[in-house]
């Protein structure tokens, strides 16, 4: 009888050993989406790449538990009925414990509704405080257009002068509205006249009429906020109708984007921006950051690639806070819970209000031969 007890004490610690490597290897389910074709995949393609190295290198430093991500990918191409879809998708299909993603504040609003019906955790990309304000399963990694415009305003006042303001956007995304009247009211109130507000949508490439009307204003400095190629683009036009060399360019994050240097060229040098993101940092987590993206895509970070580094971050983080065995509503609960986060964007630290909206403070950057040169 001894005998017995000891072959099934043997045999119990055998499956205690067994299930204790099964839980090991426990998958974390998430699904990461972002618009990687379309206009907006200037940014979407460089945030899904750096969302992915994050969640790699972080299943090859360990999870509680011994847990690793699995990644199931999406893509948005910027629209929001496919958002809708992929959402429902990663969790009734993949019953993922976290999305992460999409690219723009309109995508995020379309898709953040439903993660808050079915319960799972969404930490969006964009810019609009109401992101999160859709209920308590969404939260947003990008500081509203008010905290991070300010510094744009500050720097055309004060270092560039600019007394008379033009203003161009692409009227079909809330965030870029967001900015323009953000950078506007900045403006004003420092005595700044807007001289002309101006709107296109995303879809056109024409812009002959919109470029000599603009040309031909008496203006210190124009904004433009819309997709990166589209905005290059309009640059060119405008030059080509014979702005004012004195006349300052100055953008939002979007201008962040390698794609706007490539798309605009010669047209784009000198451009102001205001970014959430520097890639001449030199923090040792931007160092790391920095060389492990380039070793895995043969190409430098730009704003958007930070921002899906800082991202992924961010859900790391709260999957650890987490603890051996998370699931959607352990996630969603320390994520709620993060605050002062150190990372790659901004000043280095990502904070959150009561409203869980981030500030982490602007970066201000300007195009000099091809490149991103800061100016603080």
């Amino acid at each position: 009888m001894q005998k017995f007890s000891q072959h099934a004490l043997v045999g119990s610690l055998l499956l205690a050993v067994a299930g204790a490597a099964l839980a090991q290897t426990k998958e974390i389910p998430v699904g990461v989406f972002n618009a990687t074709t379309g206009n907006y995949a200037f940014g979407g393609v460089p945030i899904q790449n750096a969302m992915k190295l994050a969640l790699e290198e972080a299943n090859a430093a360990g999870l509680p538990g011994g847990a690793k991500f699995k990644i199931f990918e999406g893509d948005t191409a910027g629209e929001k009925a496919q958002t809708i879809s992929l959402v429902n998708q990663f969790v009734k299909r993949d019953n993922v414990m976290l999305i992460l993603g999409p690219t723009t504040s309109g995508e995020a609003l379309a898709g953040a509704p439903v993660a808050n019906d079915l319960q799972v955790p969404i930490l969006a990309i964009g810019s609009s405080p109401g992101i999160p304000a859709t209920g308590p399963w969404a939260f947003k990694i990008q500081a509203t257009p008010v905290d991070i415009m300010n510094f744009l305003g500050k720097l055309a006042v004060e270092k560039l002068g600019v007394k008379r303001l033009v203003t161009i956007i692409d009227q079909s995304n809330d965030g870029y509205v967001g900015q323009k009247d953000a950078l506007v009211n900045y403006m004003k109130g420092a005595g700044t006249t807007i001289v002309a507000d101006e709107k296109f949508v995303a879809s056109e490439s024409n812009f002959l009429a919109l470029s000599t009307k603009v040309a031909d204003m008496k203006t210190d400095a124009i904004f433009i906020a819309a997709p990166a190629e589209v905005a290059a683009n309009l640059i060119i036009q405008i030059r080509q109708a014979g702005l004012d060399p004195a006349v300052k360019i100055i953008g939002p994050s979007t201008f962040g984007s390698l794609g706007f240097i490539k798309a605009g060229g010669k047209a784009v040098e000198g451009t102001y921006i205001v970014s959430d993101y520097s890639p001449n940092s030199t923090s040792a987590q931007n160092t790391a950051f920095v060389n492990a993206y380039k070793a895995k895509y043969k190409s430098p970070p730009d704003n958007w690639a930070g921002m899906g580094y800082a991202l992924a971050t961010v859900a790391v983080q709260a999957v650890r806070d987490a603890g051996p065995n998370p699931d959607r509503t352990k996630i969603r609960d320390a994520l709620a819970k993060l605050n002062k986060v150190p990372m790659v964007l901004g000043n280095g630290t990502w904070s959150v209000d009561d409203k869980r909206n981030p500030t982490y403070g602007g970066v201000l950057l300007q195009v000099k031969d091809s490149n991103f040169v800061s100016l603080q």
